[in-house]
């Protein structure tokens, strides 16, 4: 490829070379977002691309994004990471920074009008429906879904894969809203319950941790966290954060409602003496 790159001229072979160094960071990036971060006009990107043998970027991109979306299987993350056999303090330290890493980067690209559009729809649904099958997925799930029925009666989790999963979401109808939860790959039956659900009018969320994740395809409105890299469980983080952020607005949402629910649920809590 060094030969190959004699006769191109010096911005492009810039530009070609940090295509070949990072492809996933290709495979998530727009042409302007990439020019941007290699100080280069637009159209330097996309003669880039086709001197790599592609009519554009976007064929580029899309080539990536496979690639991309193949490195993201949960196991091969993990399996990559015992396999390289870093000591016990290096793995915990990396793990911890990397989550805060995650936080971070995920508060600094989430959009706020997005949380708020997501918090109102919920709010408003007469049924709202959370699915989550992966281990963190079902954790998140499980967070939300038990969190926002303190507020709202109309919530229900779906954490377990068997044959009621699409009889729940038959009953599903416009006014309701289905929150798809998955990471990495993306889990083929959230996936296919998104799509359904979305072609009978329902208002669908996707909450990921990547712009390729299948997912969005199917999503009217799009929650999207910081991609973990090899922390595959980092994405919990992001995501939980996210989730967090849900049910405070929703309890904003409900004022003197929320109030009530919540004291009720105290004087429940009390009468069953539930604390130590």
């Amino acid at each position: 490829m060094e030969e190959e790159l004699v006769n191109i001229p010096k911005k492009r072979r810039r530009v070609i070379k940090y295509i070949i160094d990072n492809p996933d960071d290709v495979a998530i990036t727009t042409s302007r977002d990439l020019a941007e971060k290699l100080d280069v006009n637009a159209a330097t990107i996309v003669r880039a691309a086709k001197d790599m043998g592609y009519k554009g970027y976007n064929e580029l991109k899309k080539d990536k994004q496979k690639d991309f979306k193949k490195s993201q299987n949960p196991y091969e993350i993990v399996l990559k990471s015992v396999e390289e056999n870093a000591g016990d303090s290096d793995i915990i330290k990396s793990s911890l920074l990397k989550d805060i890493e995650v936080l971070n980067e995920t508060v600094s690209k989430i959009s706020i009008e997005d949380i708020e559009n997501v918090a109102r729809i919920i709010y408003e649904s007469d049924r709202t429906y959370i699915i989550g099958f992966e281990s963190t997925s079902r954790s998140i799930a499980g967070f939300l879904g038990g969190e926002l029925r303190t507020y709202h009666p109309g919530v229900l989790e779906i954490m377990h894969i068997n044959v009621f999963l699409f009889d729940y979401l038959r009953h599903c109808k416009p006014g309701d809203v289905v929150i798809g939860i998955s990471f990495g790959q993306g889990m083929r039956f959230t996936v296919d319950a998104l799509k359904k659900v979305q072609a009978k009018g329902v208002a669908t969320v996707a909450i990921t941790d990547s712009k390729v994740s299948p997912l969005l395809q199917y999503a009217d409105h799009k929650l999207v966290t910081a991609i973990c890299g090899e922390f595959i469980y980092s994405s919990a983080v992001g995501a939980f954060a996210i989730s967090n952020a849900i049910i405070h607005q929703i309890i904003k949402l409900g004022g003197e409602k929320s109030t009530a629910h919540l004291r009720e649920l105290q004087e429940q809590m009390s009468e069953i003496n539930v604390w130590y």
